[in-house]
């Protein structure tokens, strides 16, 4: 029969389940989605409530009059504030005087900037919000945002907005945060990049000087001493090589099946990286991809099933090839193969600075690897991939999906997201992606790889993302890169 359209798929699923019995569906990771955000008060039950129905009014509508100087509030508890950042899910926010829909706009601000939740309407609806560099405050209905934490331990507030204006900002609307000068920084070291996933490596010193092609593969990493470039190669010949940069010698490390991001040790005398185990086929259903035998077990032991919707057989879902992924570790001679556990689905492998850990995204969020050990999630959240250590190994950047771009984030060594590092211009622009990050060997610039211009190029900032600007553009002015958004290390700077 004909392949029904895959929402009536997964309602025949679920009304299976639910009359077998069945226990334990194993259920794909998928990125969140942007769902209305029920908060829990530390005093109140929470009970599931109706959105708002009233009509908001335009920003456009809302007189200069309406824009609240601070009136009197009731205080918010007078323990330290507790903090939750959250981005907007839509291009532009609307923030009001009170917890209601109809009541006045006091701001309207991009989605695209950093807002921190700071308590809740009693009803959870309702998320209090500082935002501006003025520390304004607003009303902002909680299912236009994205929280970066836990937001149940918000306490209960009863504020009305207060708006703290400023010289550069027209009223009702929040400033920008201020970025840093763009001013070229002395940058040093020597930096090794990637074109494309299989396409030329380059090096350059950082300050522009020295740019040569040193050969062809994906994934570079310069060693910690600068002397080394370990990469990958998936043509003939395969597997993970490395290249003395001051003989030109090239040797294979290891023969691997797909070998991606290999990783120095602190010390460089070990070498990480993902390789694929096996290749798995299997069903793509509402639940995951099944074998053929798991999905007939689902079926009750029969290829096809009839139901009130039509009948179903197994050979109406797709085939797919899953590739099952693996961490190994070898000595930086080759030597001592080392298998490490992890997630089946592992990306970006970095070797934390310091440390025998490995971090890499997997399982819906990254997670640490110990060799010899078992892994451990560092935080569960989808959207977040690629991510980079900092050289003290306190801070992660990280590139993280929003909608319909990407962005850099800087998250401490726990998982938490200390600010955003990149942003769209303003709301109605189109939003650039901004992915792959490489930290400077002193910790004070991070590169990364953007289209904001039109073409992937290659751009620098300061550690807390001010001061971005165009990474030696005229030398690299010939150079084209390609990204794929498959979690590609796109350059590497070392001493």
């Amino acid at each position: 029969m004909n392949m029904r359209g895959s929402s009536l798929l997964a309602v025949f699923l679920l009304i299976l389940t639910a009359l077998c019995g069945c226990q334990g569906v194993a259920r794909p990771t998928v990125a969140p989605t942007l769902t209305p955000i029920l908060l829990v008060s530390p005093t109140e039950p929470a009970e599931p409530t109706a959105y708002p129905t009233e009509t908001p009014i335009p920003v456009a509508l809302v007189p200069e009059a309406t824009v609240m100087p601070t009136p009197s509030v009731t205080a918010p508890p007078t323990q330290a504030i507790r903090r939750v950042m959250a981005l907007g899910v839509r291009q532009t926010l609307v923030l009001r005087a009170e917890p209601r829909a109809n009541t006045a706009a006091v701001a309207q601000v991009p989605g695209s900037e950093v807002l921190w939740a700071e308590g809740r309407s009693a009803d959870g609806k309702w998320l209090w919000v500082a935002f501006g560099d003025a520390g304004a405050h607003g009303w902002l209905f909680a299912a236009d945002a994205k929280a970066f934490g836990d937001m149940t331990g918000l306490p209960t507030v009863k504020l009305v907005a207060e708006v703290v204006p400023t010289a550069t900002s027209a009223p009702g609307i929040a400033a920008a945060p201020a970025r840093g000068s763009l001013s070229a920084p002395r940058l040093t070291g020597k930096i090794a990049f990637q074109t494309a996933i299989g396409g030329d490596i380059y090096l350059v010193n950082a300050d522009g000087s020295g740019l040569r092609k040193l050969t062809t593969g994906l994934d570079p990493s310069l060693s910690p001493d600068g002397k080394r470039l370990v990469f990958a190669r998936w043509g003939s010949p395969h597997g993970v090589f490395v290249l003395d940069l001051d003989t030109g010698e090239e040797r294979r490390l290891a023969t691997a099946n797909l070998p991606r991001d290999p990783a120095w040790s602190p010390d460089g005398s070990q070498v990480a990286f993902l390789h694929v185990l096996r290749t798995k086929e299997c069903r793509a259903t509402p639940f995951g991809c099944l074998t053929d035998a798991e999905l007939r077990a689902r079926l009750g032991g029969k290829d096809c099933i009839d139901t009130p919707m039509g009948r179903y057989c197994i050979t109406d879902f797709r085939l797919e090839q899953i590739n099952q992924i693996g961490i190994a570790q070898v000595g930086s001679d080759g030597q001592g193969w080392l298998d490490v556990s992890s997630a089946s689905d592992a990306q970006s492998l970095e070797w934390r600075p310091r440390q025998d850990e490995l971090l890499y995204r997997g399982d819906g969020g990254l997670q640490i690897a110990v060799p010899g050990g078992a892994p451990r999630p560092l935080v569960e959240e989808a959207s977040y991939s690629s991510p980079a250590w900092s050289p003290d190994g306190q801070r992660i950047a990280v590139q993280v999906h929003l909608a319909d771009h990407s962005d850099l984030f800087l998250l401490d060594a726990a998982g938490q997201v200390i600010q955003r590092l990149t942003a769209p211009p303003d709301a109605l622009s189109r939003a650039p992606d901004n992915v792959a990050a490489a930290w400077s060997p002193d910790g004070r610039f991070i590169l990364f790889l953007s289209n904001r211009d039109g073409a992937w190029r290659l751009y620098r900032m300061n550690a807390d993302g001010s001061g971005q600007a165009p990474f030696l553009a005229a030398v690299l002015k010939g150079i084209s890169f390609k990204y794929d958004f498959s979690a590609e290390r796109v350059a590497t700077w070392s001493p």
